[in-house]
């Protein structure tokens, strides 16, 4: 086998290389693959030890029957003197090209969870300074941030997740999470003499003091968000009975308030913007007196991963959001990039990204949740590195 007559036609060159690289892709090399057997001996072989040949075509007396590729085994290979294997010769002549990864910008973690895991390390820390550590763990009211991998990696660190004040010792150490929590587990925790390290987020205690500013009204307060997140649910708790939540604009026109009555509406911080405004529309039509902040309650990092994701839809064929299940801002980057035009998975972890068939993805998009680890990231981009090349995604128009 030979090689050399490869270069004296450019046109053939790029022929060729089409050839094989549109062959790599089809059932009939997979199934080639699964089969096992050499074009050449017959024998089966498994997978790894066949490789690809390019012989002379029928046309001019050679014995190629599909497209000058056949498979062959490495013995058949080592029989025509070749030191190396006519696939890494093909790889060599024909390289196979890469298609593009686009990485948004911005992506992964906002200020209000980088502030609460470095709290979360300093206090563990801490205790590996204090006497007696071992009797001096550190408890985590509910998840710290929504994101399995930090959750893992702060247990692993001795960290201590647990749902409910009653399962904290009294006077130990509590974390509350950066969703924060009602004023009545901030007494409850007083009351256990527990003592607190309060890593809430400040967009969300700014949405807690509206709300306590609202309750000073006879307004209806409106919280728009889901009724069983903790963020919700701590901000609820400010004005318990007060605070009608809704997540739909459905429910906002099914609200039993009169249409004259005094409305106050707040939001949680990690929603999409497109779900507020609709919902938004909805409060508009039934009330005649609303009061917003005058500043939105969707934080800007939050407004800011969706506003690039939305960018990078336009750029891409599919676009992997990195994050949790339970992770509000993760499943709002997934809507907003489907909304985008393009379509969008939520990876949890490695296997879902190993499960994903991306043959036919010529221009691929990743981006990652508020929560979700840079090294998460860097591990998915690793995994791709074969098939795609990073590149900068191109600027929004003006």
């Amino acid at each position: 086998m030979t090689f050399h007559h490869f270069h004296k036609d450019d046109a053939h060159v790029k022929r060729e290389r089409a050839k094989a690289r549109e062959l790599r892709q089809t059932d009939w090399w997979r199934q080639r693959l699964q089969t096992g057997v050499c074009h050449y001996c017959k024998r089966r072989v498994g997978p790894d030890a066949l490789t690809m040949d390019h012989v002379v075509p029928v046309a001019r007396g050679g014995a190629s029957t599909k497209g000058n590729i056949v498979p062959a085994c490495k013995d058949c290979n080592a029989k025509k003197n070749l030191n190396t294997p006519a696939e890494q010769i093909l790889d060599a002549l024909f390289p196979p090209e890469k298609k593009n990864l686009l990485i948004a910008a911005p992506h992964g973690f906002c200020s209000g969870v980088a502030r609460a895991l470095r709290m979360a390390e300093e206090a563990l820390n801490a205790t590996l300074h204090t006497p007696h550590s071992t009797l001096l763990p550190i408890y985590c009211l509910n998840e710290i941030v929504h994101n399995q991998h930090v959750v893992a990696q702060l247990t692993a660190q001795g960290m201590r997740f647990v749902c409910r004040l009653e399962d904290i010792p009294e006077g130990a150490h509590v974390l509350f999470s950066a969703h924060g929590v009602s004023p009545a587990v901030r007494r409850e925790a007083a009351r256990r003499s527990l003592r607190v390290i309060d890593a809430t987020c400040p967009f969300v205690e700014k949405v807690h003091a509206e709300v306590r500013r609202f309750a000073a009204t006879d307004a209806a307060i409106i919280c728009i968000g889901h009724r069983n997140h903790e963020e919700v649910i701590g901000v609820s708790g400010e004005a318990p009975g007060r605070v009608r939540i809704i997540e739909s604009a459905q429910e906002a026109e099914a609200l039993d308030i009169p249409p004259d009555h005094p409305v106050a509406v707040v939001t949680q911080t990690t929603l999409g913007a497109a779900q507020v405004d609709a919902v938004m529309d909805a409060l508009n039509k039934r009330f005649t007196a609303i009061t917003r902040p005058p500043l939105s309650d969707i934080c800007y990092a939050t407004r800011d991963r969706q506003d690039a994701v939305r960018a990078l839809a336009k750029q891409c064929d599919l676009i992997l959001v990195l994050g949790s299940a339970n992770s509000s801002n993760s499943q709002r980057l997934v809507e907003t990039a489907r909304d985008g035009g393009a379509d969008a998975i939520l990876i949890r972890e490695r296997a879902d990204l190993d499960a994903l068939d991306l043959c036919a993805v010529q221009t691929l998009g990743i981006t990652s949740g508020a929560s979700t680890p840079e090294a998460f990231l860097e591990e998915v981009i690793e995994a791709l590195g074969e098939r795609f090349t990073v590149a900068a995604p191109s600027p929004p128009p003006c």
